[in-house]
């Protein structure tokens, strides 16, 4: 049920010539398939990658932030 606009949109791009790639139909037709089942995981990946980025980003952050000072001084 909720991936019928989805397979109403790729119906009207074939009608249009466009090609998509198999997987698309995989996903379609597999009913079991459904992605918000994933989100939970998809979501703590996110949260741990923000945190590493945030992690490198800090010492450059800190240096720009000296750089800035001694300019300014």
């Amino acid at each position: 049920v909720m991936f019928e606009p989805l397979k109403d949109t790729v119906a009207l791009l074939r009608t249009y010539g466009d090609k998509m790639p198999e997987e698309i139909d995989l996903l379609l037709q597999d009913s079991t398939w459904c992605p918000l089942q994933k989100l939970p995981e998809h979501w703590e990946n996110n949260k741990r990658l923000c945190l590493r980025v945030a992690d490198n980003a800090a010492p450059l952050q800190a240096a720009e932030a000296a750089i800035l000072r001694q300019k300014c001084q």
